[in-house]
């Protein structure tokens, strides 16, 4: 969650660069050697799809968590969903018609 400023501008690199150092701070270099992609973006809600190697989820989600600033401004990462298997994003069967 960022806060709302026209003269804050949220781009797909700078979201990448920031989820790294964020990674890098709490882990180190071991840390951001693992692949880590942004799949979706969509910078009017500033929401975005992840994805990791299922040894780097534990790394990622533990460093998003923990993240307070975005380019000095203060920030939140909230995690809406997670998956082993990006198939399960398409549906939900809690709503689906049979």
């Amino acid at each position: 969650i960022l806060p709302d400023s026209p003269c804050f501008d949220l781009t797909e690199v700078y979201l990448k660069k920031n989820i790294l150092q964020c990674v890098k701070q709490l882990f180190g270099e071991e840390g951001i050697k693992s692949t880590i992609d942004i799949l979706k973006y969509n910078s009017k809600e500033h929401r975005c799809v992840l994805r990791c190697t299922d040894e780097s989820y534990v790394r990622l989600r533990a460093a998003l968590t923990l993240a307070e600033k975005y380019e000095g401004q203060p920030c939140t990462y909230v995690i809406h969903r997670a998956s082993a298997n990006l198939l399960s994003f398409s549906a939900d069967s809690r709503n689906y018609q049979h």
